[in-house]
């Protein structure tokens, strides 16, 4: 009987344990994310899955190691149009490495046409801030999700607070 109690109280503990497991811990699909609208901003498209992760490695020219990828376009009229591109490491220690390295090519690389780099902290959250391509770009990392968000620079910190 006592056996009985102990593995019956031994079986509740581990499902309460394994039904709270963190929620940014848990996988779940990028795309929901990505809000239809943010102010006057409109989502005019969401690329997911596959053709996310290619577009992310055809961006660094080489296979980046990721799990997952989404990007979304957003447009507000007449400006000029929004990105947000998101990923998911395999660990939080991986997703702050790649996103320190990408910041660092951006300042140190002498071809780079990013410039005027600035590390921000907004809601203790480390940000990477760069002008470049008449855009403002935004790098920041949540546990295992690393964003980089470009948009015109009198929108971008709008769409950074958006996604911190």
């Amino acid at each position: 009987m006592k056996r009985t109690i102990k593995l019956s109280l031994s079986l509740l503990l581990f499902f309460l344990l394994f039904a709270c497991t963190p929620e940014a811990e848990k996988p779940h699909d990028l795309g929901s994310l990505f809000p239809k609208s943010i102010g006057e901003w409109q989502q005019t498209q969401l690329i997911t899955g596959t053709k996310a992760l290619e577009k992310i490695n055809h961006l660094h020219g080489k296979n980046i190691t990721v799990e997952a990828g989404a990007i979304g376009n957003y447009q507000a009229a007449g400006k000029g149009p929004a990105e947000v591109w998101i990923s998911r490491s395999k660990t939080p220690a991986l997703t702050l490495e790649q996103a320190e390295v990408m910041a660092d090519k951006m300042v140190n690389n002498p071809r780079s046409p990013f410039h005027d780099p600035e590390t921000l902290s907004i809601n203790k959250i480390k940000v990477y801030k760069f002008m470049g391509m008449g855009q403002v770009h935004y790098i920041f990392c949540r546990e295992r999700l690393a964003y980089w968000i470009s948009s015109p620079p009198a929108d971008g910190e709008k769409l950074l607070l958006n996604f911190l």
